[in-house]
């Protein structure tokens, strides 16, 4: 009689020969008489494989949140002693270094490095630690805390975006954005502003972005020159001039101010996700300030 179908009820894998393809169909499908996909098991996997890639390019594109390759430059001069801004200018910076770093590493492809703006005039402002090779941030934090016992030297601002320029521009990752992020707290001693804007437009021609906290006496001082430079490197937008004179400055610090700053916009919207919306009082566009979300260290007592 011929071969019964691979319908009929009689049909089974155990009436084949172990190792042959219908039978391991079958098997694998779990119901006799029926059988599953024809595509071998790598196909599937690869199949797997190529849609969770395709998701994660797609969610990430959707939320905006890319790789980047960021430089955080330092102020060590001698202004930054003072005490106007609590407990000093030196630890605003380093806390709020420590918070560009935390926001910065979420993406662990993403690399972060440090780099002191302060030198003799024989010398050349010093990359710490290479922005293209480490996302520790224990690292950044231990070498900060160690530049942070001997603030001397002026800010030599001109040099220091050169040397972050050629520092970012030979990173080996080319999908990584690159940025600087740069905190002046003292009076800036601009030789050529013209050669300056010149360069920052060499900056947006080279896809680089600038982010400027300017505090202490620069806020007196640099805001015109600081302005121009920032708009000469800003490019749909990726570019921020943080301007925070010490009667703005909020009881917690710096950091609060730069965690709801446009520097970390879209690393707050994502802190604000799932926070009640506040009412707004009728005729005024600011929230209340009780809906408001704690700050970066936690809710004050």
């Amino acid at each position: 009689s011929p071969p019964p179908r691979p319908h009929d009820a009689t049909f089974s894998a155990s009436r084949m020969p172990p190792h042959s393809n219908a039978a391991w169909q079958m098997q694998l499908s779990g119901r006799s008489g029926r059988r599953c996909c024809g595509w071998g098991p790598g196909v599937r996997m690869a199949a797997v494989w190529w849609a969770v890639v395709v998701a994660v390019l797609v969610c990430g594109r959707a939320d905006g949140a890319g790789i980047e390759a960021t430089l955080i430059a330092v102020d060590l001069s001698g202004f930054m002693i003072n005490e106007d801004y609590p407990p000093s200018r030196l630890q605003c910076q380093y806390e709020c270094v420590n918070l560009i770093t935390t926001v910065k590493t979420q993406n662990p492809e993403s690399t972060v490095g440090l780099m002191t703006m302060s030198c003799g005039e024989e010398d050349c402002p010093t990359v710490v630690v290479t922005p293209t090779m480490s996302n520790d941030q224990s690292e950044i934090l231990t070498r900060l805390h160690k530049l942070n016992q001997r603030p001397k030297h002026p800010v030599r601002f001109e040099r220091a975006m050169e040397v972050g320029f050629m520092s970012l521009k030979n990173r080996p990752n080319k999908n990584q954005s690159p940025r600087i992020v740069a905190f002046v707290g003292s009076p800036l001693r601009i030789e050529n502003p013209e050669e300056l804007i010149k360069f920052g437009r060499t900056l947006r021609k080279h896809n680089m972005a600038v982010d400027i906290i300017s505090f202490g006496e620069s806020t007196m001082v640099n805001t015109p020159i600081l302005k121009k430079f920032v708009a000469s490197v800003d490019k749909e937008g990726n570019s921020h001039l943080l301007s925070l004179p010490a009667e703005t400055c909020p009881p917690g610090g710096l950091a609060d101010e730069l965690f709801f700053s446009p520097l970390l916009a879209d690393f707050s919207q994502q802190f604000n996700q799932g926070a009640p919306k506040a009412e707004s009082a009728p005729g005024s566009s600011a929230p209340a300030a009780a809906a408001a979300p704690p700050p970066p260290g936690g809710a004050p007592a």
